[in-house]
């Protein structure tokens, strides 16, 4: 048995024959609340991209507050003729200048007490 298919384009009233090719585009209807919708999805879309771009470059962050987080360390630059023991005295006249010393050393991870000019050091801020 022998199977013959035809082609419709092939035959003398092609233009007639309605095909996917020969259709136009498909009319897209959309109701009054199915328009608004739509609007309603562009512009929530169009804003919450608006808003992120706001808080990327302002530097918002998750959780941040008007508060300022104080830091238990201040970071200074050594001057010439600074040593250890005369930024403990500036810091602290009144106290044991010895702990403080050892506080420096210790969260500078110095590992002489030679300073040298320009150098930034952390400096502990409780007294």
């Amino acid at each position: 048995m022998t199977t013959i298919a035809i082609n419709p384009f092939l035959a003398k009233d092609a233009r007639r024959v309605k095909t996917p090719i020969n259709q136009g585009p498909a009319a897209l209807r959309l109701t009054p609340r199915g328009r608004g919708l739509a609007r309603l999805a562009v512009i929530s879309s169009l804003s919450i991209l608006l808003l992120s771009g706001f808080a990327a470059f302002n530097g918002a962050t998750a959780g941040s507050s008007s508060e300022s987080i104080s830091s238990p360390y201040v970071k200074i630059s050594v001057k010439p003729g600074d040593t250890l023991w005369s930024i403990a005295e500036g810091i602290a006249p009144e106290a044991d200048r010895r702990a403080l010393v050892a506080d420096i050393v210790e969260v500078n991870n110095l590992k002489s007490p030679n300073l040298q000019a320009g150098q930034k050091i952390y400096i502990p801020t409780r007294p």
